[in-house]
């Protein structure tokens, strides 16, 4: 799995009642790279998450987005059975651009 984390960012200093801004300042970030939301949803395991699945057209590979308000965490990851060359190439300037947008810097996660 890769894991590029935004860190140090503006978003710890987000009222959660700015969340739906924050949302927003991100799905323009996906649209400024062309990605396609193909799935929007809060995962179970981090209750009031936003979690997104990105594809690139019909390529195979997503690239997956997720926002923790609660836990102010922003990270992008792709996982093992949904890498392909499309979202291994662009997982690190997506993850700068966002980190560009909330005044962060990229981490990378090992696991």
């Amino acid at each position: 799995m890769i894991v590029y984390e935004v860190m140090n960012s503006k978003l710890s200093e987000v009222k959660l009642l700015d969340v739906d801004l924050i949302v927003q300042e991100l799905e323009e970030v996906i649209s400024e790279f062309q990605l396609e939301i193909t799935l929007k949803t809060t995962l179970s395991t981090m209750k009031g998450s936003i979690h997104y699945h990105l594809k690139q057209g019909k390529t195979s590979g997503v690239l997956e987005v997720t926002y923790w308000p609660n836990k102010k965490r922003l990270f992008v990851e792709i996982h093992n059975n949904r890498l392909s060359d499309w979202n291994k190439n662009m997982i690190l300037p997506f993850s700068e651009a966002l980190a560009q947008r909330f005044s962060g810097v990229v981490q990378p996660k090992v696991y």
